[in-house]
């Protein structure tokens, strides 16, 4: 699904009501020959920020993480800022989901359905979660979904999009569960999105009042 031409990657993620940014290093091979691919992380979750700046500012602070020994990682820190910014491409939002499956088989919706189903995958696959990695990889819906090779157009078409539906409605939330045990929320990306929009309105200067003239919250 996603077509990751850099060795390392800045990603938005977003999640129950979170939004961070992270990275994530596609398949490499080590000097053993043996295949990895990761997410910037700790040693035990993935660790988002919710800015590039606070990404920046937490990579000089923590020099040392899950992908500092990547063979790829001095070139990538000497593209300064710029790298630590998300294309459009690299945004996956794990809320959207649903919505995205209740909707229509549009184009633009299953790519972006399956590339978020697929970077579910590679978190399970990075943090060994068995059981997520089983549910993804091995639920027939999903896997034809990552592949990315399923009309979901004309009748066969349409009801493979119904049948992945009826999978996401009734297995999504478990998988969603597992995907949050594996993130760690830091700076901003810590406050849900609508704390931050209501912070947001609140400071913008307005007078909100009604006929009467009181102000309203």
């Amino acid at each position: 699904m996603p077509s990751f031409s850099e060795p390392i990657v800045a990603i938005s993620l977003t999640a129950n009501g979170r939004q961070g940014v992270t990275l994530f290093a596609p398949p490499w091979e080590d000097s053993d020959g043996e295949e990895w691919q990761g997410f910037l992380g700790d040693g035990a979750k993935i660790v988002l920020l919710g800015t590039s700046e606070e990404l920046k500012s937490w990579l000089a602070d923590n020099p040392e993480h899950d992908l500092s020994d990547h063979p790829a990682w001095e070139a990538f820190v000497a593209q300064g800022s710029k790298a630590l910014e998300p294309t459009d491409e690299a945004q996956y939002d794990f809320d959207a989901v649903y919505e995205w499956a209740a909707g229509d088989a549009d184009p633009v919706i299953v790519s972006e359905l399956g590339d978020t189903v697929d970077i579910a995958a590679r978190i399970a696959e990075s943090c060994e979660d068995g059981a997520l990695r089983s549910l993804l990889n091995n639920t027939r819906e999903y896997a034809l979904l990552v592949e990315g090779e399923t009309s979901y157009h004309g009748k066969d078409g349409e009801a493979e999009w119904t049948k992945l539906g009826d999978v996401i409605a009734s297995s999504w939330e478990r998988a969603l569960n597992r995907i949050e045990t594996w993130l760690r929320w830091e700076g901003s990306s810590s406050v849900p999105l609508d704390d931050t929009n209501d912070r947001d309105d609140s400071n913008d200067g307005t007078d909100h009042r009604d006929d009467e003239g009181t102000a309203r919250a």
